[in-house]
């Protein structure tokens, strides 16, 4: 997909991007994913060089250097309770953002009582430069990798829209762009690891299932029975996750491409998906609750 559709700017400066988004959502308390949490994260520096995120937000969301006192701050955060909040990012413009964040909640904690559906979430994203020059299936090989040492319960990789969604209009300005594109993910990880609890929200170019999903719906022998649209694989990743691919790359939609094979995996995943109730901001109630069921209706 070319990078000039849904990057909004503002001035001479693109506040948007379309890169991939690989997301993970844990039903774990924050102390008892710490160390896995840090194996991912240096896997994601492993493929993306060290010296790549170079700033980190700190407490008032101020940007500061990530260096050797910075790196500091950020384990000490990790393990913060009740709630860590880690954002770590590049200082190249876009459409060349990376970005790292987690989101980890001690989901015993007094505070979250009143939401059921919290959980831990952990993201990654990618620019669409790396996997032009890396490749889709080594994008694929990273989403795995991530995925290895977290127990998560759901989780999804694919293209999406990143950047300042909260700054000003730039939201309502994408919407009328994002509905062409139905392949490509707008969401805030703060939001929807709130409430989607161990439902699947799908569906993306590559969907992980844990449990108790996974064996609700009978396995991957179930998944294998349902799903036929040309280039779908299901894989088994231990007794307990698997992770199903649309194809061998990630794929915008549009007119000239209606992804039947997202809409099958939609239609199969229903009775376990995750369809939130919270919008992101300046995205109006009209246009996203239909956009968020865009594959089944």
């Amino acid at each position: 997909m070319n990078s000039s559709p849904l990057q909004i700017a503002r001035g001479n400066r693109a506040v948007t991007q379309v890169g991939l988004s690989l997301c993970f959502y844990i039903p774990k308390t924050t102390l008892d994913v710490t160390q896995a949490i840090s194996e991912s994260l240096q896997t994601y520096l492993h493929a993306i060089s060290p010296q790549t995120l170079t700033h980190y937000s700190d407490d008032e969301g101020e940007w500061q250097e990530l260096d050797t006192a910075g790196w500091i701050v950020v384990r000490e955060e990790m393990r913060r309770q009740p709630r860590s909040t880690v954002l770590l990012t590049n200082d190249t413009p876009y459409p060349d953002g990376y970005e790292f964040s987690f989101d980890g909640k001690d989901l015993h904690a007094a505070i979250f009582r009143r939401d059921p559906g919290h959980v831990s979430a952990v993201r990654c994203v990618l620019p669409l430069s790396w996997m032009n020059t890396h490749g889709p299936d080594s994008v694929r090989k990273l989403a795995l990798a991530l995925a290895a040492p977290l127990p998560f319960s759901s989780g999804h990789a694919g293209l999406a829209v990143t950047g300042f969604l909260g700054m000003g209009s730039v939201t309502l300005d994408l919407v009328p762009q994002l509905v062409q594109y139905p392949g490509v993910d707008l969401m805030e990880l703060d939001l929807v690891s709130w409430e989607i609890g161990t439902r699947l929200r799908v569906p993306h170019w590559m969907t992980f299932i844990g449990e108790p999903s996974l064996s609700a719906m009978g396995g991957v022998d179930f998944l294998r029975s349902q799903l036929h649209a040309p280039g779908t694989t299901v894989e088994a990743l231990d007794a307990s996750r698997a992770v199903v691919t649309l194809g061998s790359e990630p794929l915008a939609g549009g007119p000239d491409q209606p992804l039947p094979a997202y809409r099958e995996l939609a239609r199969v995943l229903e009775p376990w998906a995750f369809h939130a109730t919270r919008r992101p901001a300046d995205f109006p109630d009209e246009d996203f609750f239909a956009w968020d069921r865009r594959f089944l209706d």
